[in-house]
């Protein structure tokens, strides 16, 4: 069944009639037939002018009809083409069909045969003498019919069908186009087609040999190329087939009103001349597509397989004097084995016009995409954050080479702006990541302070819900007031690996003027990014994803009047037994401590010291001595260990007694130093050589 190609780009008037299919046009538009014999005749089946690598050839079938009881050759008949002009085109037979020399009684029999024709030569044009050998002529010949197109010649032409039946080795084999898109990437468009093939018949059949191209409504060809199930050849019967056709870099004038997708089948005529010899053409409306949005699903086909690509959400979050725009886009796909990532460029296009390049991040720890199952990757980029845009389009590609990549799928987003989720104090924020399952929540907040500014510290709890041990997940994270203004914090965070269930204390400080209002801060945290990969432990983070805005704790202001059970950090301290001794150059201070620590938190003590004050009540005497925790970084380095130790504060000074005016009462004090800063946590005044519980 031989169906329409085009003509040459110019001939526009191809595009309202191209070809000739008798089974496909009403019985009364079809062409008369020649009488042949008294029960038998010759009709044209289909006609077709296209392009090919030798110009332009005309292609046509005849079908011949034996309604006789004997035998007819098919020797005995030829046929002449001629235009209205009256230039004559001399036809041939393709090799096959010269070997079908005769009709059998009551059967039919096609002929098919090509003749080059000029450039400008229109299928309407054309018209069929059918002659037979007559050896009793001068000429030897004999005309015995004409087949003509009528003068309005556009409604016996093939009609507008998206599916057929197509002989495919003997057997009815359905054809349709079920899928189409062209993404646009400047001037040029990608197209790509799924072609439905389903063997109708009852033996199976190979789809061997064929050819596909696009002909865009200028006439123009391109060739599709076969990217999924091009090595199943094999059609078993009722079992359908999708191929994905794809054609790249057509210029994006090309897309029209209306595609051709042309099947074709190669042949050898000759050890110099091939042809492929047109099987059927199956018309695309190209009619605007609405581009996939949130939530959809788009198809990508390469070389490893057919992915399934879903956009979940975009985000716009805060980053110093940028912001980071980011989207969460979903990989999966429904075949038996695992399939490669696909190498991910992207960009985001702003108001149609705004290029902003995306890093692709991958969010699960995976080495590539199991069946059944979906992985996820962040796309980030950045913007000024007083840029306002009211568009968005995210352009995704599969990056072939260094100079080289190919269109994957486009996204129109929503607008966006910073609306991060909220999470309540008391609920935790999770991380879901393959592999890198983890839970966090404020658990209090601290102010520091020098005197002439404060530090405020928010403290995180973070626990590892995955089943293996795992690293803490590097967090970024800023203060945000009321009125939207942004603080950068400093992370004290933890390096050691979680056991299952293990917490950890990961802390963010940031300066603040002194009495800052810190009513109504939220911290602003997600999961930071170096590059394109989440951050390792010893990265620079240069963005972050998932980001969500916290609600914090009040900060507990008082200030304990006893010594017994002071709580910081994972820690809490106990003095006792405290007791003073004095001469003239020289003050003792005894005491009992009793640090305890709580030793399921993993915690990082970098930049925290506990320091312990004395102070005379009626003189200008303060004491005070600064300690390490569990370990100093020197040996001469004062520290405190874990459990009850007795310590002696010796403060030696030759004008002691001069500095203390009364010995009626002193007080000791403990403050938590923090990055250079404290915070008194608890006081308690005494008698002087008095010895406490």
């Amino acid at each position: 069944m031989t169906a329409t190609l085009g003509a040459v780009p110019n001939q526009v008037i191809l595009a309202q009639g191209e070809s000739y299919k008798k089974d496909e046009i009403d019985e009364s538009m079809r062409l008369s037939s020649v009488s042949i014999a008294p029960h038998s005749k010759i009709e044209l089946k289909n006609a077709t002018v296209m392009p090919t690598d030798n110009g332009n050839m005309l292609f046509f079938t005849l079908t011949v009809t034996n309604g006789e009881n004997t035998t007819i050759s098919f020797l005995d008949y030829w046929v002449k083409v001629y235009n209205k002009s009256g230039a004559e085109f001399t036809p041939d037979l393709l090799p096959l069909d010269k070997q079908k020399k005769d009709i059998p009684a009551g059967q039919q029999v096609d002929y098919t045969f090509y003749a080059p024709v000029n450039d400008a030569t229109l299928l309407q044009d054309l018209w069929f003498r059918i002659t037979r050998w007559d050896y009793n002529s001068a000429d030897l010949e004999k005309a015995i019919g004409d087949i003509r197109f009528p003068e309005q010649a556009s409604d016996v032409f093939a009609p507008e069908a998206g599916n057929k039946i197509v002989q495919i080795g003997n057997v009815p084999v359905s054809m349709e186009i079920t899928k189409w898109s062209a993404l646009q990437n400047d001037a040029y468009i990608t197209p790509k087609l799924t072609l439905k093939v389903t063997n109708k018949g009852q033996a199976s059949t190979k789809l061997t040999g064929y050819q596909y191209a696009l002909k865009a409504s200028n006439g123009a060809m391109y060739p599709l190329e076969i990217t999924v199930n091009g090595d199943k050849q094999q059609l078993q019967p009722d079992v359908p087939l999708d191929l994905q056709l794809k054609a790249s870099q057509l210029p994006a004038s090309a897309i029209g009103e209306r595609w051709d997708v042309v099947i074709s089948q190669s042949i050898t005529v000759t050890s110099d001349l091939k042809l492929n010899v047109p099987v059927t053409t199956l018309k695309v409306s190209t009619e605007q597509q609405t581009s996939p949005a949130l939530g959809s699903v788009v198809e990508y086909a390469n070389k490893d397989g057919v992915y399934q690509l879903k956009v979940e959400k975009l985000d716009r979050l805060p980053w110093d004097d940028q912001d980071v725009l980011s989207a969460d886009l979903s990989i999966s796909h429904n075949q038996a084995d695992a399939l490669p990532f696909p190498d991910i460029k992207a960009y985001y296009e702003l108001d149609g016009g705004v290029k902003v390049e995306a890093k692709a991040v991958k969010t699960d720890r995976a080495v590539g995409v199991p069946p059944g199952q979906t992985v996820h990757f962040q796309l980030v980029g950045k913007i000024p954050y007083t840029y306002p845009f009211a568009a968005t389009k995210l352009v995704l590609q599969d990056k072939l080479s260094d100079s080289a990549a190919e269109d994957m799928a486009q996204f129109m987003l929503p607008p966006t702006e910073i609306k991060l989720p909220l999470v309540a104090f008391g609920e935790q924020q999770s991380i879901t990541g393959a592999g890198r399952s983890t839970q966090y929540a404020p658990r209090e907040i601290n102010t520091y302070t020098d005197g002439k500014s404060d530090l405020l510290e928010v403290q995180l709890e973070v626990s590892n819900q995955e089943k293996r041990s795992n690293a803490v997940p590097r967090l970024t994270a800023f203060l945000k007031t009321p009125d939207d203004a942004l603080y950068p914090t400093k992370i004290r965070e933890v390096k050691q690996k979680l056991n299952p269930q293990g917490k950890a204390l990961v802390s963010f400080a940031a300066k603040l003027p002194k009495g800052f209002d810190t009513k109504g801060l939220r911290l602003v945290v997600g999961e930071s990014v170096t590059e394109q990969r989440l951050s390792l432990t010893d990265d620079k983070a240069d963005a972050y994803i998932n980001a969500v805005e916290m609600e914090l704790p009040v900060e507990k202001p008082a200030v304990s009047t006893g010594l017994k059970d002071v709580a910081f950090d994972q820690y809490s301290i106990s003095l006792s037994k405290m007791s003073t001794w004095l001469d003239s150059t020289q003050l003792r201070v005894n005491f009992q401590y009793d640090l305890k620590k709580d030793s399921f938190f993993e915690t990082n003590n970098d930049g925290s010291k506990l320091i312990i004050q004395f102070a005379d009540m009626n003189g200008n005497m303060t004491y005070e001595q600064k300690y390490y925790l569990e370990s100093a970084p020197d040996k001469d380095d004062v520290r405190m260990e874990l459990g009850e130790h007795n310590y002696k504060m010796t403060i030696k000074d030759s004008d002691l007694l001069g500095k203390i005016q009364s010995l009626k009462q002193y007080k000791l004090s403990i403050f938590h130093e923090f990055q250079g800063m404290r915070k008194l946590l608890a006081s308690q005044t005494m008698d002087w050589f008095a010895i406490t519980d």
